[in-house]
């Protein structure tokens, strides 16, 4: 193959041109660098390894199935090719990154990955993930954490804005989410489960002691649910009942709790439950029809801008207490709305808290009615 000839154009300072030996200098600079290229060409084979040529941009050649980089740094040339080639080009070329390795061989024999721009960006591909491009914090936390021989695996997306200002790469077994006041953050599944309630003042009926229970509505941008609580006895003033039922296990995409605290009286507490969990599903079936499609990367992580639990809740608490007529007292009822970025703090940076034995991350304001006083618990844990 013929050595690439460059026209030298020479430039003007003021009146004067740069001097001959400085355009020849130049001239020669340029050879070298085509002969790198077209030595390292010829090594991978030619033609055969990287198709027709597309074009030749300087440092860079361009060809249907692959590319040459020079690196300055490194002083070699550096090949991309296949599907991690076609990412790069998609994520920009080297506006994105120059590479600062040739496509290499994964730990596991099977994936392979070109790194960028002085280790600062990867892609890396898996035939059970395809090629996906990893940068900025994002990608030194997932350094930090081992790469593919993380517990998070192989990147299943690129980076991708996600709610409160945030950004977010999938992995095959969770995320890495990012907010400039955060930092990167990494993060499987979490779960959410109530906790226990504290009676800080009991009702006032004539019978004694207190029997409340609990009820929750649990709406997620992608499903709905609903759970109670046991019936409490004998509970008196300044008591608590710890207690454990998870109520939400998956994704960190947002979450709303509707609890309905009650004092048990002649009401059935399962009907109660069934008219809740109508309540929620309708509201979510509105919410879900005005937002239209959700975006999902990765595996079922909700990545849209703005805080995406909010577009589903118009009233949860009004549409609940609009279906019932209740027999027992109402002590009190409260929804409280998480976005993702408040369940990956609360699951990753937030410490747990304990109240008369009763340990919790976030709970209720206090539930006032019937001339009582309580609150209802909750903790969120990173699993």
């Amino acid at each position: 193959m013929a050595k690439l000839i460059v026209p030298v154009a020479f430039p003007k300072t003021g009146s004067s041109t740069i001097g001959a030996a400085q355009a020849g200098g130049l001239v020669t600079q340029l050879n070298l660098l085509a002969t790198v290229l077209q030595k390292r060409f010829d090594e991978l084979g030619g033609a055969r390894f990287f198709g027709p040529l597309e074009k030749k941009d300087g440092s860079t050649w361009y060809f249907q199935n692959g590319c040459l980089c020079y690196n300055s740094s490194l002083k070699k040339a550096l090949e991309l090719h296949g599907e991690i080639y076609k990412k790069w080009r998609e994520l920009g070329g080297t506006a994105w990154g120059r590479p600062d390795t040739d496509e290499s061989p994964c730990s596991d024999g099977t994936g392979r990955y070109n790194h960028f721009n002085h280790g600062a960006n990867t892609i890396m591909w898996s035939p059970q993930t395809g090629a996906h491009g990893v940068g900025g914090d994002i990608h030194k936390r997932w350094a930090a954490l081992d790469w593919e021989r993380s517990y998070l695996g192989y990147p299943t997306s690129d980076e991708v804005d996600f709610p409160d200002g945030g950004r977010v790469s999938a992995f095959q077994h969770g995320g890495i989410y990012w907010w400039p006041d955060t930092g990167a953050l990494d993060l499987n599944d979490v779960s959410v489960a109530y906790t226990g309630l504290v009676c800080f003042k009991e009702t006032g009926e004539s019978s004694g002691a207190d029997e409340p229970y609990a009820v929750f509505g649990v709406m997620t941008p992608f499903a709905t649910g609903s759970y109670r609580s046991q019936t409490y006895s004998s509970v008196d003033s300044n008591t608590s009942r710890p207690d454990l039922l998870e109520v939400y296990r998956g994704k960190p995409n947002g979450i709303s709790i509707s609890v309905l605290l009650m004092e048990a009286d002649e009401g059935d507490p399962a009907k109660y439950q069934k008219q809740i969990t109508a309540a929620i599903q309708k509201v979510h079936e509105a919410g879900t029809l005005a937002l239209g499609f959700i975006p999902v990367v990765g595996v079922g992580i909700a990545a849209v801008l703005g805080p995406l639990i909010q577009k589903f809740i118009p009233n949860i608490g009004k549409a609940i207490n609009d279906l019932f007529g209740f027999g027992d007292d109402i002590i009190g009822t409260q929804t409280i709305t998480l976005t993702g970025k408040d369940m990956i703090i609360l699951a990753k940076k937030t410490a747990n808290s304990t109240t008369k034995n009763v340990g919790f991350k976030f709970a209720t304001n206090n539930l006032l009615g019937q001339h009582a006083n309580y609150k209802v618990y909750f903790g969120i844990v990173p699993v």
